[in-house]
């Protein structure tokens, strides 16, 4: 998962979930808004949550970035899927997270779905 963390349409985040399979396994950051969503959401569909956080090393390696170094280990999890949800993705200068993340997944070669209502 990956998106804005002023999301607030859980409701988008539902339909998305309602395709994925029973077993499946959320991979998620640390914010509010599409991070907070997902967990919540997740756990009515009864999916397994994994809320990773933001470290200190992330912030060695990337400084002031720390997010960027959540996606890399976010995506080295093993994920097979990205769901991205942000309103102003594609806008220049928006999105910075949302489109750093999807950018790994492409350069990975992982299957992303981008939404932006």
């Amino acid at each position: 998962m990956t998106g804005a963390t002023s999301w607030d349409s859980p409701s988008a985040i539902r339909r998305e979930f309602a395709h994925l399979p029973p077993a499946s396994i959320i991979v998620t950051g640390d914010t509010p808004g599409i991070d907070a969503h997902a967990k919540a959401v997740a756990v009515e569909f009864g999916f397994t949550v994994s809320a990773m956080k933001k470290t200190n090393a992330d912030y060695r390696a990337f400084p002031g970035e720390g997010w960027k170094g959540l996606n890399v280990r976010m995506l080295a999890t093993g994920i097979d899927l990205v769901l991205g949800f942000h309103a102003d993705y594609g806008k220049p200068g928006c999105a910075r997270g949302t489109q750093h993340a999807v950018e790994l997944a492409r350069q990975a070669d992982i299957e992303v779905k981008i939404f932006t209502e």
